[in-house]
Parts: C-alpha cells; structure tokens; sequence
C-alpha cells in the first residue's frame, strides 16, 4: 500500500509541477506580449509624431488660397506666416521650446506660445525658399518641398 501512496504522490507532484511549469509559461506569454504591444504603440506613435511635424506646415502651405506666404521669425522663434487673404489674419507656425506651434491671430499681433495648439516636438525648424515658387522646410525629422502658390 504505501508503494501505491507513494506513486500516488509522485503522480501529485509532477501533476503540480506540469501544472506550475504551465502557468509560468502563460504568464511570460502575456508579460512578453505586453511588452511587445508596448513597443509596437510606441514606435507607432513616434513615427506618426515625425509624419505630423514634416507634413503639417507643407500642408498649411498647399491650403493657402494665394496668401502671402513668408518664413519668418516671431519674437525670436523661427517659423512661417500664411496670410488669409485680405482679412487681416494670418496663420503663424512657429518653434518655441522644442514644440512646433500655431496660431490663427491678427498680423499684427505678436506670438503667445502659452496660447498657442501643439503641433508636435521637433528641436529645429528652418524655412526658405530655394527657387520662387518653392519652400524647403526642414525640421529634425525631415525636409519637406512646397510648391507655393503665388
């Protein structure tokens, strides 16, 4: 009897130990998936950031409906000025603090980053024209060519 007590634990153990050893393997999973997920989110969300700052002023810019379109800089922050027109308004895009700025606001009106939308990060942005009619942007995560409608 007790051989058949002592089968009776060893088959307990390593049903125990099968089931311990199971357990283990499906918490790694879930933890390894996690991570992985984790670094899936946020290379998605670093590449989405870099298309957003290279492709948002090139879009301003081939929105604009014959405003004048100036690089500039505002109160030492360097950026862009898209006019509005005959309105008297204009779109400012601009660098202040690492972040890329706007602000719809009087031509006139000096730039206020702490009332200004957040683009997105980038520590440079340089604005010129290469030709008459074409804009390079370059910012850290890129350069960008518009063809500016005059």
């Amino acid at each position: 009897m007790e051989n058949s007590k002592s089968k009776k634990s060893i088959g307990e153990i390593l049903s125990a130990l099968t089931i311990a050893v199971l357990f283990l393997v499906i918490l790694l999973l879930v933890v390894f998936g996690a991570r992985s997920y984790q670094h899936g989110a946020e290379s998605q969300y670093a590449n989405d950031t870099q298309r957003v700052v290279c492709a948002y002023i090139a879009t301003a810019v081939k929105d604009n409906d014959g405003g004048e379109v100036t690089p500039m800089e505002f109160d030492g922050f360097p950026g862009i000025s898209i006019a509005d027109g005959d309105t008297g308004f204009t779109h400012k895009i601009y660098l202040a603090d690492g972040a890329l700025m706007e602000e719809y606001t009087k031509a006139d009106m000096p730039v206020n980053p702490q009332a200004a939308s957040k683009i997105g990060q980038t520590r440079q942005l340089q604005i010129r024209y290469i030709s008459d009619d074409l804009l390079e942007i370059k910012t850290d995560k890129g350069v960008s060519y518009v063809n500016v409608r005059r």
